[in-house]
């Protein structure tokens, strides 16, 4: 049973794309931007990260052990890129989630 990558996927992709469905579009356009540069840099990094940490016996993976797909980019399983990928995202969602709903409370008091 594949339950790191359901449960990577559950945990981060879908929030992550629910957060482009409903709270992308009201962004301002420099807020975008540095999203997706941010995206995009931990991308690369992530992927450099994973290999150097893999080349240095940091970590290592075993389908006996780990209950893997068994689809393998290079030296890493496919959950791997599920979770680094994904994983970046999200929290950039829920820290813009959260600074649009302290802005609305701050708004709130304010005005009360």
């Amino acid at each position: 049973m594949p339950v790191y990558f359901i449960s990577y996927t559950v945990l981060f992709w879908v929030p992550s794309i629910l957060f482009l469905i409903f709270l992308y579009r009201p962004l301002q356009t420099y807020t975008r931007k540095a999203f997706w540069l941010t995206v995009f840099i931990m991308a690369v990094v992530s992927v450099i990260m994973e290999y150097l940490y893999l080349k240095f016996d940091v970590w290592g993976f075993s389908e006996r052990i780990d209950p893997l797909l068994g689809i393998w980019i290079w030296k890493a399983p496919i959950e791997e890129y599920v979770y680094w990928f994904g994983a970046t995202p999200f929290c950039l969602s829920l820290y813009l989630a959260y600074c649009r709903l302290f802005e609305k409370l701050k708004s709130r008091n304010k005005n009360a």
